[in-house]
């Protein structure tokens, strides 16, 4: 059954980010700046209307990602899909971010995008930051959470030249791999950046060895 979940990537990863999103608690950081609202100034990529694709959709149909309210750099992102596996259902069913209808599940994530990073929100409302575009690779941010894991996001590698294709294209990123994680089944999410395009790619290992790439195209750049 996990093969079949690995196939469906994009609301597997989702899942995966509404949890990262709405379970954390606490706080607490390696990093003074890990949990203070990032500066810069709010992107065309948070602009409301802007849309992403992920490509490749397997076992969803009538996919939309798109930006439904700004606030300053604060933004919510809209996503909804026609999902036909049940155990995706499954999964949508576990998390409380998720509403599902049949096979309809819709939700939504509130992300922190500026100029010079991209952030999210604890369950209290504090930024916790996953990237900045200004980082060093061995930077780490850290919340500490009562009865769980710390989650850790730490900045593996930062690319020197283009080397991370994508869309027919090599571009250099920022990539980020998160640990703790409280989603079952899964030990780790990498996360790929480029200061211009946002969030262009998504990585989930699972606790069984495997794991599924994915990615990110927004409509706006930086």
């Amino acid at each position: 059954m996990k093969s079949e979940i690995l196939k469906l990537s994009l609301i597997t990863a989702i899942a995966v980010l509404l949890l990262m999103s709405c379970d954390i608690l606490g706080g607490g950081s390696d990093s003074s700046s890990a949990t203070k609202p990032i500066g810069g100034n709010p992107t065309p990529i948070g602009e409301v209307g802007n849309t992403f694709n992920v490509p490749a959709i397997t076992g969803a149909s009538n996919h939309s990602f798109q930006v439904v309210e700004q606030d300053g750099a604060t933004s919510v992102i809209e996503f909804s899909a026609s999902v036909t596996n049940p155990a995706i259902l499954q999964v949508a069913n576990y998390l409380n971010a998720f509403n599902v209808s049949g096979n309809e599940v819709t939700g939504r994530l509130k992300f922190r995008i500026t100029s010079k990073g991209v952030q999210t929100f604890t369950s209290d409302g504090t930024p916790f930051t996953l990237v900045e575009y200004d980082a060093k690779k061995g930077d780490r941010y850290r919340l500490k959470r009562s009865g769980k894991p710390d989650l850790v996001r730490t900045v593996v590698h930062k690319s020197s030249d283009n080397d991370f294709y994508w869309g027919f294209m090599m571009i250099r990123t920022i990539q980020i791999e998160e640990t703790g994680i409280a989603s079952p089944g899964v030990s780790k999410i990498k996360y790929y950046f480029n200061h211009r395009f946002g969030l262009v790619g998504m990585d989930v290992f699972f606790e069984d060895g495997s794991e599924m790439l994915m990615w990110v195209f927004s409509e706006n750049d930086n």
